[in-house]
């Protein structure tokens, strides 16, 4: 099993270097340095153990880079629509309704900041 994390930040970087073609560009993109999104893009590369760019010579996928590219464009949209469903520009409801006793409520509800609103009934 693997005990890595792909952060979706690496991947919108590694995203970004193939939509406008360099890491300086990705760089500005995202307003950041240049390292920053190198950095990100190794650490990609490191946790899948295959190069996906090359870098010599321009900037140019690998043939594991061209099959991430995919994947990768589905999960930066599966997260944003996520995004867009629980901040209420989805065809979801905005507001989330929770059922609890009163003592759970009191508990283990009220104690807690909750930083969205919560109606209880």
């Amino acid at each position: 099993m693997w005990n890595k994390v792909m952060q979706l930040k690496s991947l919108q970087l590694f995203m970004d270097v193939v939509d406008t073609g360099s890491f300086v560009a990705a760089a500005e993109r995202r307003h950041t340095v240049q390292s920053n999104v190198t950095a990100h893009v190794k650490k990609l590369e490191d946790e899948l153990c295959t190069q996906l760019i090359h870098r010599k010579g321009g900037t140019r996928l690998t043939t594991a880079g061209n099959t991430l590219v995919d994947y990768a464009r589905r999960m930066l949209r599966e997260h944003d629509d996520v995004l867009r469903l629980f901040q209420g520009n989805g065809n979801a409801p905005s507001l989330l309704r929770i059922g609890a006793m009163e003592t759970t409520t009191a508990v283990r509800l009220i104690r807690r900041q909750l930083t969205c609103p919560v109606s209880v009934n």
